[in-house]
């Protein structure tokens, strides 16, 4: 069946201990799980934060080749698109929400997020543009009878929003127009898919009352607190609501937007995400909801990279958690 893996960033030297660990073996190239009766589905995220990019997206790629993985866009993949591209690109949708002449700020703050990737790169400039490349072919979002995957979080509305235009990943048009459609968060053009993909990609978040703020894990302060977006938030608080691991919030009711949003239901079929940022031993957050992402990419160096060993099975099962420690 399908071993789901959650975020990587850069660390390749985990990724090959965690495969080996699930029983994969590598023979021409590619990871590859003896007799062929298991693959791999990667959540996203396989690049910044660690060193290892370049080594990372090569295996991954290999194994997406070699028909033993598939490998879905992460939100980091989809900001290093817009960090390289210029901004009406193509002589297509010109952007005014953004003055620096990229579809994402070239601040400090991101060129750092970017930096460790691009120096996995040094010297290798065309193997860069060709990984660019590969990233705009990743799905956005994978969807089965027997389970849900994407990087963040489900939605069936923004699925929907996609299968309407018939839009799976960005090679599945003119790229120029659909990753400035992408970015177009104020709706300048009426074609804008901003909202379906920051849902996807990103997950739902809120904007903190009038003068509330915290920092991250990484010191950036923010004003917008990630969502539960399984949990029925029409009786919820604030503390119920907010998925921001270290940090805490008030009993305080949620805005009456939040309260009328739709939830992944206890009924609905298992959903395999990453993105979030856990900590600790991997644990289900629910029966048919899985959260990969186990902070392997933290700098405080405390993450896990972390497998689900899925074998159809629609009441998951804790015990089929699978990790290696990050080093």
């Amino acid at each position: 069946m399908i071993d789901f893996i959650g975020d990587i960033h850069g660390h390749c030297s985990e990724l090959r201990a965690l495969l080996k660990k699930l029983g994969y073996e590598e023979h021409g190239g590619a990871f590859r799980y003896p007799g062929g009766s298991r693959k791999v589905v990667f959540l996203g995220d396989y690049i910044d934060r660690g060193c290892e990019s370049r080594e990372t997206v090569d295996l991954v790629r290999a194994m997406r080749d070699a028909g033993t993985a598939t490998a879905l866009m992460g939100n980091h993949e989809f900001n290093a698109l817009c960090f390289w591209q210029q901004n009406g690109a193509g002589g297509g949708h010109f952007l005014k929400a953004f003055t620096g002449g990229y579809l994402r700020d070239h601040s400090f703050n991101k060129v750092a997020i970017h930096a460790r990737t691009v120096e996995s790169y040094r010297g290798r400039q065309q193997e860069f543009r060709e990984m660019l490349d590969f990233l705009k072919t990743l799905p956005f979002y994978l969807e089965t009878d027997l389970f849900r995957a994407q990087h963040a979080c489900y939605d069936s509305e923004c699925v929907q929003a996609l299968r309407d235009v018939g839009i799976t990943c960005f090679a599945d048009g003119n790229f120029d127009e659909l990753i400035a459609r992408a970015c177009d968060s104020h709706n300048e053009f009426e074609d804008s898919l901003y909202h379906p993909l920051d849902i996807l990609l990103k997950g739902p978040e809120m904007e903190l009352p009038a003068g509330s703020s915290f920092r991250d894990g990484e010191g950036v302060v923010r004003r917008k607190m990630r969502l539960r977006w399984w949990i029925d938030p029409k009786n919820a608080t604030l503390k119920d609501m907010a998925l921001q691991p270290g940090v805490e919030f008030s009993d305080e009711p949620v805005p009456d937007a939040i309260r009328s949003r739709k939830f992944y239901g206890e009924e609905e079929r298992p959903v395999f995400f990453g993105h979030y940022w856990l900590k600790g031993e991997p644990a289900l957050i629910r029966k048919n909801v899985c959260c990969l992402d186990y902070s392997i990419g933290s700098f405080l160096g405390h993450g896990r990279m972390v497998a689900y060993r899925f074998d159809g099975e629609q009441e998951l099962d804790a015990r089929k958690f699978v990790w290696v420690e990050g080093t």
